[in-house]
């Protein structure tokens, strides 16, 4: 159920917006939908609404089509983490392997029905939970720096990550003066093509003492919570837990 999500209908059929809008109200009970006619509208009620968690656009429009709308909206930091599930009459291999390269959440097929488009849906939101719940224990040491805007620079040890959050190690005396809800920019090295070096924005949410060193009261445990982040970074940290679960 979407009973509490916002979701954003963009297509220049009237016919396949109303569609898509009373699945997600009727089947979904997403009581609230907003609609746009083209992809300038969309891109204007994405600025006037911060609180939109689906999009669902049509690739084929006259003006902006669904792949420059869904390229701008992983483009902006306060976008690039929505759903983006893209409608269209294209089937191709090309089609979809472009898709996925823009960052598209789900494609969709035309025609569908309501059954399809609601199964669709449910599939997307049980992976995207499955995948920002799962937690990578590291296996081997992973240094990083903690890079406070009041406190410097921290070093600390990866414990655990997941596309939400992860849980370090420090030394408590540099860590001392830190809050919960403290803003932080968390530094690893990364082996990827476009990305050197991890920069992930992040908050405070926990410090507590090492559960597994109970005697050892110079180092704690942080757990942080990622905050919104660029698209390429997002999709650099991604590829980061998959190397470290490997």
């Amino acid at each position: 159920m979407l009973t509490q999500d916002t979701a954003l209908v963009v297509d220049d059929s009237n016919t396949a917006r109303r569609m898509i809008a009373s699945t997600l109200r009727d089947r979904l009970n997403c009581q609230k939908v907003l609609e746009a006619a083209s992809g300038d509208e969309a891109l204007q009620l994405l600025k006037q609404n911060a609180s939109i968690d689906w999009i669902f656009c049509d690739w084929e429009m006259p003006g902006m089509t669904g792949e420059q709308v869904l390229s701008e909206v992983r483009k902006d930091p306060q976008t690039a983490h929505i759903p983006f599930m893209m409608v269209t009459t294209r089937n191709d291999r090309d089609s979809l392997v472009t898709a996925v390269q823009l960052g598209v959440t789900a494609y969709i097929v035309k025609p569908f029905n309501a059954l399809t488009l609601e199964e669709k849906i449910n599939n997307t939101r049980q992976r995207m939970e499955r995948r920002n719940a799962e937690r990578v224990t590291v296996k081997k040491n992973q240094p990083l720096a903690l890079r406070f805007s009041e406190h410097g620079d921290v070093p600390g040890q990866l414990v655990d990550v997941s596309l939400s959050g992860l849980l370090a190690k420090g030394p408590l005396e540099k860590l001392r003066g830190i809050c919960i809800f403290d803003t932080v920019t968390i530094m690893a090295k990364i082996d990827h093509p476009d990305v050197s070096m991890l920069k992930l924005p992040a908050e405070v949410i926990r410090m507590e003492a090492d559960p597994k060193s109970p005697g050892k009261r110079d180092t704690v445990r942080i757990a942080f919570r990622f905050q919104s982040m660029e698209s390429d970074m997002r999709h650099a940290l991604a590829d980061w837990i998959d190397q470290l679960n490997h």
